[in-house]
């Protein structure tokens, strides 16, 4: 008998529109949509609490995930599934905040999946057996999502019973350097080419970037010596940026409550596996493009972060470079068998979107998605159920 549980896919950091649903009138409620709309200043969120908005008369929501990013692979995974059933879906989450939030989202959305596919199988089949298990595959930090659902909301042993498969695309298991710098003065960050002060000030409110700081050994070390400095240690950020933050948020507790959060967050999120779900899990993660690893910090300048000599290479060959957003020293997955690995090079129409953001439409990624999902005749014999 063919599976019928459902697929949920969960997209990455500003993968899914934004609207706010405070006006009456929709017509100029769309705040994101990554590529042609960004409304920096209408998504920061609270001081005194990440999960509401700063302005009282905003009420953003996610809308959808971003077509560009995802289209593509929904419609292939539906496009083989379409003999078997429709039960393909996109989840969507405010990027902005706390991905454990986000986590408990999507277990109230798989239980939801799961009674839309039970009730249509009954009503095709009255003996048919109510779906009880489903594959999640995220991008991203939709990676960094699904396993906290999986090993904080549900736990090792009731996940081993009610996920059938996950993937994980280009997951940034320990961060980012990149978020490093989204945070700082006249950078390009994580959203893009602009240098817009109103992206700066609205990435420090939102814990879904601070969850992305690297949590790797050696990140980011002194100029005068390559000692590792602490990433989460806000002596180690530059001081008129931690004095505009004080000024702004009211002292220097906003930022240090930040970084302890999100280096809570990322402890628990870079630790492997657990053994009873590897045979479970795959993972896609880009190699050989420029990718940062180290970047210096010159302490004797205000901590002013030097990513003009930021290193884009380690000491241990086993992380190649990674995907020009994410290193492999974050995204590779040493707990998981290598033929639940599988590495990715950039292509030509990434030079839009870049690596990272285009790996879930590289032909490649998808072929092989498909194969571990048993759904590609061509690649289906490589892959034993994990059941």
């Amino acid at each position: 008998m063919p599976n019928t549980h459902p697929v949920i896919v969960v997209h990455g950091i500003q993968g899914s529109w934004l609207k706010d649903e405070y006006p009456v009138d929709y017509q100029d409620s769309i705040l994101w949509t990554g590529i042609l709309r960004k409304n920096f200043n209408a998504l920061h969120l609270h001081a005194l609490d990440s999960s509401v908005d700063a302005e009282p008369k905003r009420l953003v929501q996610p809308h959808q995930a971003i077509p560009l990013i995802y289209e593509s692979l929904v419609s292939e995974i539906r496009d083989e599934l379409e003999d078997t059933h429709p039960y393909v879906y996109a989840f969507t989450y405010d990027w902005r905040k706390d991905n454990r939030l986000a986590a408990e989202e999507l277990g109230r959305f798989v239980e939801r999946a799961l009674h839309i596919a039970g009730v249509h199988e009954k009503a095709r089949k009255p003996s048919a057996r109510k779906p009880r298990r489903v594959t999640l595959v995220g991008h991203s930090m939709g990676g960094l999502v699904i396993k906290w659902y999986i090993t904080k909301v549900l736990g090792a042993a009731k996940a081993a019973k009610m996920i059938d498969r996950v993937v994980t695309i280009a997951t940034p298991y320990r961060g980012s350097l990149k978020a490093v710098e989204a945070l700082l003065p006249g950078a390009r960050n994580l959203f893009g080419f602009e240098n817009k002060k109103s992206m700066r000030h609205s990435a420090r409110t939102m814990p879904g970037v601070y969850q992305l700081l690297p949590s790797w050994p050696g990140a980011a070390v002194r100029l005068s010596n390559g000692k590792a400095l602490d990433i989460f240690d806000s002596k180690t950020w530059q001081k008129s940026m931690v004095d505009k933050m004080g000024k702004r948020f009211g002292g220097p507790a906003f930022f240090r409550k930040m970084l302890a959060d999100a280096k809570a967050f990322t402890s628990a999120a870079s630790t492997p596996w657990p053994t009873l779900l590897c045979r479970k899990v795959f993972t896609a993660y880009g190699i050989n493009t420029e990718t940062w690893r180290q970047v210096p910090v010159d302490t004797t300048d205000g901590n002013f972060f030097r990513f003009d000599q930021a290193s884009v290479d380690g000491d241990d060959p086993k992380y190649p470079g990674g995907d020009g957003t994410v290193h492999t020293v974050s995204s590779i997955r040493g707990e998981l068998a290598k033929k639940h690995r599988k590495s990715d090079r950039k292509e030509l129409k990434d030079l839009l979107a870049g690596h990272h953001a285009n790996m879930p439409n590289h032909n490649g990624v998808q072929d092989w998605l498909l194969g571990v999902l048993n759904l590609n005749e061509h690649s289906r014999s490589s892959f034993k159920s994990p059941r």
